[in-house]
């Protein structure tokens, strides 16, 4: 076998190594105790990237929230979707803003329990609302606690949000939300380990002037059997008319008030009659009594009739529809 070094080059490393200017093979850099472990059995990502029926859902449930918390809150509630994140659940109940509901849920069958938080501001909000108040009451949270009544309404919305919640996964997967019980601290709220990864949604909350935010925390393991569905994307919504929600727009349109007005007739006066104009003068003017008016429904010509009394009331018969769109 040739030499790969010579006899000099052999003695120069001996040297070196002797005088310290060439380290030992012994001498190893110490493993740095600093570097992150990386799991490549968990899932790492955007969201929606992998799963991009979940945002459709996201997208559903909000546009749920809005209607049904208006309703049953009495006032104008805006909500919109703020982010959807794959956390950890000890960093997710670290971003979690004390006090706050923690509610925990089941999706039945799917295996697991999951969290619907709702920020400790939105949670007075709604009691001062279903009190009477205009949910715009400034709370110090700092130390607070809920009251027994306080708890009771709190039950109340979460059950109106997971009924929301459960018709926006209905196209997707039949589930039925199964409300478990309430906490305030997080120490008593672990669905899992704090190492196990969740998917979060987070929606934004707005009445008057108030903010905040509710939360949904969903283990990713007890998203394991829809993986398939939810990485195919979202179809329910052109194999068919949702018949749930078209009833409910109906039912809504028609508990609708409009405003309904006629005009009797016009006339046109100069300036100086209109300064000469006296009690007991008579305007005359460019239509009959019998002449057909026509019928204004929010401003929009939409009806004839003819002009009568009922009940001694005045009031307009209606004879025909206008074909205006």
């Amino acid at each position: 076998m040739p030499k790969i070094l010579s006899q000099e080059e052999v003695d120069s490393l001996l040297k070196g190594i002797d005088e310290g200017k060439i380290g030992a093979p012994g001498d190893i850099a110490p493993e740095s105790r600093d570097l992150p472990r990386y799991d490549f059995q968990k899932e790492h990502g955007p969201v929606q990237q992998r799963m991009p029926g979940l945002g459709v859902i996201q997208e559903r449930f909000t546009s749920l929230l809005a209607t049904s918390l208006s309703t049953v809150s009495g006032t104008q509630v805006d909500v919109t979707p703020a982010e959807m994140a794959s956390v950890t659940l000890g960093d997710f109940f670290r971003s979690i803003p004390l006090p706050a509901s923690l509610n925990l849920f089941k999706m039945e069958p799917l295996r697991g329990v999951s969290l619907l938080v709702v920020e400790g501001a939105l949670v007075f909000a709604f009691v001062d609302l279903f009190l009477g108040g205009t949910g715009q009451r400034h709370v110090k949270l700092e130390g607070k606690s809920f009251t027994p009544i306080e708890l009771r309404i709190i039950e109340k919305i979460v059950k109106v949000l997971l009924e929301g919640l459960e018709q926006a996964w209905s196209d997707t997967q039949k589930l039925r939300m199964v409300f478990v019980r309430s906490e305030i601290d997080p120490q008593f709220a672990e669905i899992a380990r704090p190492d196990e990864l969740m998917v979060v949604s987070r929606f934004a909350l707005e009445i008057g002037k108030l903010s905040g935010q509710i939360m949904l925390c969903t283990p990713f393991a007890a998203l394991e059997s829809l993986r398939g569905r939810l990485r195919g994307g979202f179809r329910g919504e052109t194999l068919g008319v949702d018949e749930k929600w078209k009833k409910y727009i109906e039912h809504k349109i028609a508990e609708l008030k409009v405003s309904v007005s006629c005009t009797l007739g016009r006339s046109r006066i100069t300036g100086r009659e209109l300064l000469e104009m006296k009690v007991d003068d008579v305007i005359p003017m460019d239509q009959r009594p019998d002449d057909p008016v026509t019928v204004f429904v929010e401003g929009v010509p939409k009806f004839t009739g003819h002009l009568g009394a009922f009940r001694q009331n005045k009031a307009i018969r209606v004879e025909g529809r206008l074909n205006r769109e």
